[in-house]
Order: C-alpha cells, then sequence, then structure tokens
C-alpha cells in the first residue's frame, strides 16, 4: 500500500479518536488505559519489527506490523499507522529493503508519537 500522500503531512496523533472512545464507553479510563499501554508497548512492537527484518521472518514481520498498524489506528496515531502501512506493504511485496528504509521513520514517529499522547492526552484528567 503506498501513501497517497507523505506520512509527514498526517497529524500525529488524532485526539477526536480516543475522545470518541471515551465518549462511547461513558468513561475515560478505559481509553487512557488503552493510551498507556499503547505507550508502554511500542518499544517492544519496534524491536519485534527490527528483529524480524533482521531475521529475514517475513511471516513474524506481518504480524507485528498489523499489530502497529491496528493498535495505531485505535489510538489515533494517524502517522505512525500510515507507516506502518507501508512497512507492511513492503513485507507483503518481501522488499525487506523497503522495510529497513521506513524502520527509522517508524521509530522517529512512534517516539513523537509517545510524546504527544503523554502530554496532550495522558496528562488531562
Amino acid at each position: 500500500m503506498l501513501l497517497d500522500c507523505a506520512p509527514e503531512v498526517l497529524p500525529l496523533v488524532d485526539l477526536t479518536v480516543l475522545s470518541s472512545l471515551e465518549q462511547q464507553l461513558n468513561d475515560p479510563g478505559p481509553a487512557k488505559a488503552f493510551a498507556r499501554d499503547y505507550v508502554l508497548g511500542f518499544e517492544d512492537r519496534y524491536l519485534r519489527l527490527t528483529s524480524s527484518i533482521g531475521n529475514a521472518d517475513l511471516p513474524a514481520a506481518l504480524d507485528v506490523a498489523l499489530s502497529l498498524r491496528s493498535s495505531s489506528t485505535m489510538v489515533g496515531a494517524t502517522r505512525l499507522s500510515a507507516l506502518a502501512a507501508s512497512f507492511e506493504s513492503a513485507v507483503l511485496t518481501a522488499d525487506l529493503d523497503a522495510a529497513r528504509r521506513v524502520l527509522p521513520e517508524i521509530e522517529r514517529c512512534g517516539l513523537d508519537t509517545i510524546r504527544e499522547l503523554e502530554s496532550q492526552y495522558l496528562v488531562r484528567v
């Protein structure tokens, strides 16, 4: 899947996604817990991405790419979701070079996304 636009033009975090989840559940607690778990799980997901590509383990790479993309979408991490989709696309076509090229972008974006979630969402009461 090639992006129709450059990932950097997408917002890091769309807070309306988490706000909608809070409203659906009539409670901000589960949405905040999900966002905290997402933040805490990023490092492990990223390590699994790099390890799977380093080992040329395409099924494992696809599994973690799908996990990162879906959890990013659910937390409103629009830009990271798009980058995960690019990684996923590279894996599906067995283009390990393309997958390797997107890894640094995923890492930077993931760290920026974490900072955004922590400063704009998780600090709110």
